[in-house]
């Protein structure tokens, strides 16, 4: 693991404590806040060579290191239509 995703993971850690502490709140009440934020890709994720799922669904994995199962509920698709496209587009780049 590296040691960027390590203290990004201890920063993620002391802010769940001090939120818990400071406001009384569960992991749950916590993780409902940020439920119904809304999440973006920038234009410079999306590749001419993959399509608009592929490109989606690379960043989604990649950079915000969503689950498949969260990918497919955000964008309303089923879970191996995911990690299909998410598989498609390793190949493609892995070929260019």
């Amino acid at each position: 693991m590296s040691t960027k995703l390590v203290k990004k993971e201890l920063k993620i850690d002391v802010l769940l404590r001090n939120l818990k502490k400071k406001f009384n709140l569960s992991e749950e009440e916590i993780i409902d806040l940020f439920k119904d934020q809304e999440i973006s890709i920038p234009l410079s994720a999306f590749n001419k060579k993959l399509g608009m799922l592929e490109s989606s669904t690379l960043y989604l994995k990649d950079t915000l290191k969503l689950s498949f199962k969260e990918i497919a509920k955000l964008l309303n698709r089923n879970y191996k239509t995911i990690w299909t496209s998410y598989n498609k587009a390793k190949i493609k780049l892995k070929n260019e």
